[in-house]
């Protein structure tokens, strides 16, 4: 099961309490499954649940006793589910219920019940392992502007955006999909949403740090190559005894340690020094190999 189908079969098995909530519900799933349009009538999705739900809310809210249609799939494989408005006459009383319905969003409570219908009619999350990713493929403009003041004012971060002709809304952040999953009541999704974010920053981190460790040795490496050449050029033109003489302990442990950090090469020092004493001592060795013929 995917983590959408999870989340949506979590919160299908929510009963509000309160009328003011049940009605709330009803509003975001029968206007988001346009069932509040004068050009539809009929909802059709592969999620029996969700039909039956809406059924249930029509009835309940609206006194609207609608038809849940079973099809196969023009593809084969699993059946679709339609929910049908009987008539015309039933199609208005469900148009009529929420005719002016800005007082239905009037508490938060109601506002979080609104977004449960709306989500599970119209909405989707992606596997947190691959993306922060949750949208509304709201349809209309109208109604992502719902949505969208709906969103600000429970305190979740939305944008939206055109894809084609339809208007969708969407959320990226870990925070913002966690905050809204616990709002419409789908704890377990998004515990599971807040476990998975854990170990992938885990994971992020502990490649960062062996990228950062790579890099310091590839640095380390480059460095001591070049500090190795200028040192054999010395010896080469100079002769070991040609390199002066506060610069011979630290030219022959570099040469036989072109692997070793610059503060393992000042603690292998007979005489100790500091890594930017170990760092300018190398300078020098490669300054005058610069200067040698």
């Amino acid at each position: 099961m995917s983590y959408s189908s999870m989340a949506k079969s979590e919160l299908c098995r929510i009963r509000p309490e309160s009328e003011c909530c049940q009605v709330a519900e009803a509003y975001g799933l029968l206007l988001y499954a346009k069932l509040l349009s004068e050009r539809h009538d009929s909802y059709s999705t592969d999620n029996k649940a969700i039909a039956s739900l809406i059924c249930e809310c029509a009835a309940s809210v609206c006194g609207v006793y609608a038809d849940v249609l079973t099809y196969p799939k023009s593809s084969g494989g699993t059946h679709r589910f339609a929910v049908k408005i009987p008539n015309a006459e039933q199609k208005k009383m469900i148009c009529a219920r929420f005719a002016g319905a800005g007082n239905v969003l009037a508490n938060e409570c109601c506002l979080n019940a609104f977004l449960r219908g709306a989500f599970l009619v119209c909405g989707t999350v992606t596997e947190p392992q691959k993306d922060y990713h949750l949208e509304f493929a709201a349809g209309s403009q109208r109604r992502c502007e719902i949505l969208a003041g709906v969103m600000q004012r429970v305190g979740i971060h939305s944008h939206q955006l055109q894809r084609n002709d339809r208007w969708v809304l969407y959320v990226k952040d870990a925070d913002g999909i966690i905050n809204l999953m616990n709002r419409m009541g789908a704890h377990y999704a998004a515990q599971n949403l807040e476990q998975t974010r854990t170990v992938r920053d885990w994971r992020n981190n502990a490649n960062r740090r062996v990228n950062c460790d790579q890099a310091n040795i590839d640095r380390t490496l480059s460095a001591s190559e070049q500090q190795c050449a200028a040192i054999r050029k010395l010896t080469e033109k100079r002769g070991f005894e040609g390199i002066p003489p506060e610069l011979r302990e630290i030219a022959a442990l570099r040469l036989e340690n072109p692997e070793m950090s610059l503060r393992e090469l000042s603690e292998s020092l007979s005489e100790p020094i500091t890594r930017s004493g170990v760092n300018h001592r190398l300078k020098k060795l490669m300054e005058l190999a610069e200067e040698t013929q």
